[in-house]
């Protein structure tokens, strides 16, 4: 009986870590347009300048900054300007290359992005609460050396991305 008890309980231990494994490996399918609500920047400490900039999304009709897309279950397509066809790039991302946090409480990813000039981009997306961050970070020796945060809510977007 005892034999029969762990055979059990080690198929249920089995069973729940490789669906959690399972599910990691796997984005939700979604399509969302992300909208900026704040942004902020600041100098680096060595920096001369100490203030710390905000601005807001003050427009009518904002403008969409970013569409996320699950192409397929691995694979997070960013559109950024999706509806301005001279400033729009796309590009995916797998979901090998970011780092993935998904528990009962939330599925976040995030990723890096070296950008020319020195400047590397920090992206992280909460599937559950619909929040897109982005911070650049510029390089000291840079004329825009500094920390730069935007905050993006997200919606289901009606539209499919083309």
């Amino acid at each position: 009986m005892r034999a029969l008890a762990a055979g059990l309980l080690a198929l249920t231990v089995f069973s729940s870590a490789h669906a959690q494994h399972r599910s990691a490996e796997a984005l939700p399918a979604v399509t969302v347009d992300c909208y900026r609500t704040l942004a902020t920047k600041t100098q680096f400490p060595e920096g001369a300048d100490k203030d710390v900039s905000i601005a807001n999304e003050d427009l009518a009709t904002p403008l969409k900054r970013y569409r996320l897309q699950v192409a397929d279950k691995t694979t997070l397509k960013v559109i950024s300007d999706p509806d301005r066809d001279s400033f729009r790039e796309e590009h995916g991302k797998s979901i090998w290359k970011m780092t993935r946090d998904f528990n009962d409480k939330h599925q976040i990813v995030a990723w890096r992005e070296e950008l020319p000039g020195g400047i590397v981009r920090l992206f992280s997306f909460d599937f559950a609460d619909l929040l897109l961050t982005r911070l650049d970070i510029a390089a000291a020796r840079s004329p825009a050396a500094g920390v730069e945060l935007h905050v993006m809510k997200c919606n289901k977007a009606t539209v499919v991305a083309h």
